[in-house]
């Protein structure tokens, strides 16, 4: 079972995301090669997050994050940067990539699903669903980040689920 289990509009303030970028295709992913997860666990190994986490006045939310962009931009490919979503005034250590996000109303959404690697193939028809009930709509989106929260991502229920949070700006 894949489910919707949370959705809430929130503003969001100017955020930054802050990590490491790979560029992709969008076409590639949905053909099965998926690197996303390779590249995490490269992140993950170069240690990535510490000197995020060090900028403790800085940091927007302290999940880590992977942030798609560009994919509007109708080349069919999109980047993907793995780090974290942070406030204006950070210090973008050297060797990392960083994107402006602008300030942003938001679908705030939580995705159960067995495993945070399925989270990436769940069918997200019941979040559309819920953007439309809210009378908000997603066509402009420039942006969308799933974060890893500690707490729900790593260490799954009783069951063997765990919840992805998402983040969808609304036009």
């Amino acid at each position: 079972m894949n489910a919707l289990v949370k959705f809430e509009v929130v503003t969001l303030p100017k955020l930054y995301a802050v990590g490491k970028e790979i560029r992709h295709s969008d076409e590639a992913l949905n053909r099965g090669d998926n690197r996303l997860p390779a590249f995490w666990d490269k992140c993950r190994k170069e240690g990535i997050f510490a000197p995020l986490e060090s900028q403790a006045a800085y940091v927007f939310n302290s999940a880590h994050a992977g942030v798609f962009l560009d994919w509007h931009l109708g080349d069919g490919d999109f980047s993907y940067i793995v780090g974290m979503l942070m406030k204006e005034g950070v210090i973008v250590p050297e060797g990392y990539f960083s994107r402006a996000l602008p300030a942003t109303d938001a679908a705030l959404c939580w995705v159960k699903c067995k495993s945070v690697t399925g989270t990436r193939t769940v069918p997200f028809g019941s979040t559309a669903k819920a953007i439309k009930k809210s009378g908000r709509g997603c066509a402009n989106m420039k942006w969308c980040a799933d974060l890893y929260h500690p707490s729900r991502s790593v260490a799954p229920d009783k069951k063997g689920y765990v919840i992805l949070d998402c983040i969808i700006p609304l036009d």
